[in-house]
């Protein structure tokens, strides 16, 4: 008969975002703005007393069900829940989980303590803190966190979709003019020629049925990684890699602006817009994954 047996742990982790109080509280409570870097919820009441379902994992591999309740919510300063983790049809964890918001000079720093039991080694509390290390990150990406000395701006994003999938959503016209731009946003394409210097020319449909006509140049292509300059105003080098994790594909989309005034003037559009620009891809590939 098997050995069964429980491991208790604490951790706590620090992180220091570059965002309002109001926006770190938000990408928690906000069901879209937590989808950017956690598993979409099934079911999202977030209140006092509600819960949170959301199931998920690899392609082939095993279901991970996620179920929390809010236990306290104090908005923009503390949020305290509680969750348990199943694999298949086994429980694997049972835990606390509170994050304090506090403002500082410059942003947040948030701190993240989680309080834990394990049953039976299907999951150990170092594995558990490595993988909350790498959902702030996450989370942090969310921001918009971004390098001020090369006016970037950075987003990521797990899909659990293949990536030769996911390089075809970027590759094929007909799947990336799906996809690309912001919600509301059409494309008509004029050319595109996938080899290195290629030409992508295409006119993007505002909801508002303004037309903005793009042009960009290939620099560089291959199913890790694809490179465009954005020759058209305003211009920026737009870098997406791709990386095998957990059986799906984490997305890191980078956009580089020539200079700070550019860089200025458009990081509150172009964060949300590159945000739900991925939403879109990663609408398309659960569709193409069915």
């Amino acid at each position: 008969m098997k050995q069964r047996f429980t491991t208790h742990s604490t951790f706590q982790i620090e992180r220091i975002y570059q965002a309002a109080p109001e926006r770190v509280f938000a990408a928690w409570s906000d069901r879209s703005a937590k989808a950017r870097w956690f598993q979409p919820a099934e079911v999202f009441d977030f209140r006092i007393g509600g819960r949170e379902f959301s199931q998920g994992g690899p392609p082939g591999g095993p279901v991970y069900t996620f179920e929390a309740y809010y236990q306290e919510i104090v908005p923009n300063e503390r949020l305290v829940y509680t969750y348990s983790l199943d694999q298949g049809e086994t429980r694997i964890s049972v835990s606390i989980s509170t994050i304090e918001i506090m403002p500082t000079s410059d942003g947040v720093r948030l701190i993240f303590t989680e309080q834990g039991t394990f049953f039976d080694g299907h999951d150990t509390p170092e594995q558990r803190e490595h993988g909350t290390k790498e959902m702030l990150d996450l989370l942090g990406a969310s921001l918009g966190e971004s390098n001020a000395d090369t006016f970037e701006l950075v987003s990521r994003r797990k899909i659990g979709a293949p990536r030769n999938l996911v390089y075809r959503a970027w590759t094929e016209p007909e799947l990336l003019a799906q996809w690309w731009g912001p919600n509301g946003f059409t494309n008509t394409f004029h050319s595109f020629d996938l080899s290195l210097g290629g030409v992508w020319e295409y006119t993007m449909h505002g909801p508002n049925g303004v037309d903005y006509p793009n042009r960009s140049i290939l620099q560089e292509i291959g199913p890790e990684c694809i490179v465009l300059r954005h020759e058209s105003s305003p211009h920026f080098i737009l870098t997406a890699t791709f990386e095998d994790v957990d059986g799906g594909t984490e997305i890191t989309f980078r956009q580089t602006f020539e200079t700070e005034k550019e860089y200025n003037n458009l990081k509150p559009i172009c964060e949300e817009a590159n945000e739900q620009n991925l939403d879109r891809l990663g609408s398309l590939l659960k569709r193409l994954s069915q």
